[in-house]
């Protein structure tokens, strides 16, 4: 079973990127590590960049913005690029067409070099809370097993 954990910090910022302003979508990289058997531990989630532009329906990435910070976040910090979050303005966290499109794009292009591509879905639910799914790509795209915060004292 794929698990996806996520730092506080990183759900911090996925959870403020999309509350700024709920009615459009919004989203950006995942960085992280993996720690083994379908395991992955995402620590920073960006914004979609300067010149992303942003509707209810979609978000286009800054992909020369996102481009440029993977390469530093890989550097600096030996993170790695684990894929892409983004925002529904719908209850509907399933990927659309465009998603699918995009996530098996990126699984081909040697800047973000991830063999298994991760996508996290989120939005607002009924109660204002942000909920999540995550999918990976593999040789199809199917749901991550489990999403769970990430308790480094739980992993040491």
């Amino acid at each position: 079973m794929t698990i996806l954990y996520i730092t506080p910090k990183a759900w911090k910022q996925i959870e403020t990127a999309v509350r700024k302003d709920p009615s459009l979508e919004t989203g950006g990289v995942m960085m992280g590590y993996p720690m083994g058997d379908g395991r992955w531990v995402v620590t920073y989630a960006s914004e979609p960049g300067p010149k992303a532009i942003q509707s209810p329906h979609s978000v286009y990435f800054d992909d020369a913005h996102l481009r440029k910070l993977v390469l530093n976040l890989s550097k600096s910090r030996k993170w790695q690029y684990l894929g892409d979050w983004h925002s529904h303005t719908i209850k509907r966290l399933s990927p659309s067409k465009g998603d699918k499109k995009t996530i098996w794009e990126k699984a081909t292009q040697s800047i973000y070099s991830s063999p298994s591509p991760l996508m996290l879905i989120v939005g607002l639910g009924r109660h204002n809370q942000v909920q999540a799914r995550g999918f990976i790509l593999g040789n199809s795209l199917r749901e991550v097993g489990k999403i769970e915060l990430f308790d480094r004292q739980v992993h040491q």
